[in-house]
Formats: C-alpha cells, sequence, structure tokens
C-alpha cells in the first residue's frame, strides 16, 4: 500500500466517524438535544402542575373572602381582628416577576456544564485526525520500500 493510499484511507475512516458522531446530525448532538428536550418537558410538565395549583387558588381568593383573609393570616402573620385590604396588581409587576424567573433559569442552566462543549470535541477531534494523516503518510513516505516496482515473473 502506498502512503498516499493509506493516509487517504485513515483520513476516509476519520470522516465517516466524524460525521456519525460529531456532525450536526451525529449521535453527540442528538444525544445533547434529547437531554435539553427532556429537560424542557420535565419542566414544562412542571410549571403546567404549577399554574393550574396556582389559577385554582387565585380563583378561590378572588371569590371567597374568609380564604384571602386566612391567607394574609397565614402569611402575613395577621391577627384575627385584623382587616385585609385587597389591592389590585399591575400587568407590569407580574412581567417583572416573570423576566427576573427566566433569567434565573437561564444562569442556572449555563452554570452546569458537566460534559465538554461539542465545539470543543470536533476540533480536538478534526486536529488529531489531520496529524493522523500526516504523521501516517510522512512514516511510511520515510520506510524503505519492500519490493522493486518490477513484477516478479
Amino acid at each position: 500500500m502506498t502512503p498516499i493510499k493509506a493516509a487517504l484511507s485513515i483520513c476516509y475512516l476519520c470522516t465517516v466517524f466524524y460525521c456519525l458522531t460529531l456532525s450536526s446530525s451525529g449521535m453527540a448532538e442528538r444525544k445533547a438535544l434529547e437531554k435539553e428536550f427532556t429537560k424542557v418537558a420535565e419542566e414544562v410538565e412542571r410549571l403546567a402542575i404549577e399554574n393550574q395549583v396556582l389559577e385554582e387558588k387565585e380563583k378561590r381568593l378572588q371569590n371567597d373572602s374568609y380564604a384571602l383573609e386566612k391567607e394574609a393570616r397565614k402569611y402575613y402573620l395577621l391577627s384575627e381582628n385584623a382587616h385585609v385590604i385587597k389591592f389590585e396588581e399591575t400587568k407590569l409587576a407580574k412581567d417583572e416577576v416573570v423576566s427576573k424567573t427566566a433569567k434565573l433559569a437561564n444562569i442556572n442552566s449555563n452554570l452546569s456544564l458537566k460534559e465538554p462543549p461539542l465545539f470543543l470535541l470536533r476540533f480536538f477531534y478534526l486536529s488529531f485526525s489531520v496529524f493522523l494523516c500526516l504523521g501516517v503518510y510522512w512514516k511510511l513516505k520515510s520506510l524503505p520500500p519492500q519490493s522493486k516496482g518490477k513484477r516478479l515473473n
């Protein structure tokens, strides 16, 4: 086998491995997307349940003054003879709370990097493959030929 054929065959194998594992449609990307999908699906399910509970609680507090007083006593340590005044909340305050929680969730998700990023794996794999192909080529090029170019017949 000539050095060029050996280097090209190794290059071909490295390319096939890259396409199967590290490309944008490879196994590593798919695994990362599946992990992210399950995390998002769990978060959506948890938030849907929490949303239902909060909607029921809001309906109960809007319609029942006794339940409103009970919640106020529970969270604000009011006595029995304290009066509760109901205020209307503006939309701006709710939006601020939602944006703050979204920012906190984004920060928490960015801090938990246990696996190296895929672009870093791609970079190291490509540099390894290039040096491997060049090394095989130069090594085989420097070896003395095993047989002469003439036919033995």
